[in-house]
């Protein structure tokens, strides 16, 4: 059976390098009537920046900044493209790749696939989330039918979600190294920094645990042997 890709379609990409740089060309246009406005009103600061915006409103000033809005524009939807989540779904394996970053899940590895929200969740035997990525159209049918195709135990919902208790600092019911990393993780989650809360969450699961997120909250649970 052939490979199936997962991810944003050819439609999507499509739409994110044409949508992004059209975008752009539109916020450098509109840049000059804005610092117009701006300066008309009785007190507003940076007013040299915004006299030069004022004086490239039209002519070559303006080419120049519907240009290098789109170029711009360009630029962001090129990594946009690149940093989205591909997910390659075949009979002995998946392959998920997010920009140079890349990872493969061996089908005997899989207790099981769903989706959580808008995430790809993969458990290995031991229900740990090997896999737990945004993706695109991750409710979409054609997930759901990609898995199944190919073998891969396919459910609808989390089998462990009744397990997962809400995390609070120094839980008595969590080992202290645990408390810990999950402490760190807070922080990374609450600064935004996706790349260091995933690799906490590493850190988490090898301690014997995993963890979850409902916005900035964490939710914990025993990884369970089977």
């Amino acid at each position: 059976m052939a490979d199936h890709e997962l991810g944003l379609t050819r439609g999507d990409r499509v739409v994110v390098l044409a949508g992004f740089p059209v975008a752009g060309g539109l916020l450098g246009w509109g840049l000059p009537i804005a610092a117009r406005w701006l300066l008309s009103l009785p007190w507003v600061p940076f007013g040299g920046p915004l006299r030069l915006l004022r004086h490239l409103g039209s002519g070559w000033g303006l080419a120049a900044l519907v240009g290098a809005g789109a170029l711009l524009g360009l630029g962001l939807g090129v990594a946009a493209v690149h940093e989205a989540l591909r997910v390659t779904v075949a009979d002995g394996e998946i392959v998920v790749v997010s920009g140079e970053t890349r990872r493969t899940v061996h089908r005997r590895d899989v207790e099981a696939v769903f989706v959580d929200g808008k995430m790809l969740v993969v458990l290995d035997r031991q229900s740990r989330q090997v896999v737990r990525d945004r993706l695109d159209n991750a409710g979409s049918a054609r997930v759901e039918r990609a898995f199944r195709e190919h073998g891969y135990p396919w459910v609808g919902q989390d089998p462990y979600a009744e397990l997962y208790r809400r995390w609070v600092p120094d839980l008595p019911e969590l080992p202290g190294a645990v408390n810990a990393v999950l402490a760190a993780r807070a922080k990374a989650l609450e600064n935004k920094s996706t790349a260091d809360a995933d690799e906490l969450r590493d850190e988490v699961q090898k301690l014997g645990f995993t963890v979850r997120d409902v916005g900035v909250v964490q939710h914990w649970r025993p990884l369970v042997q089977s």
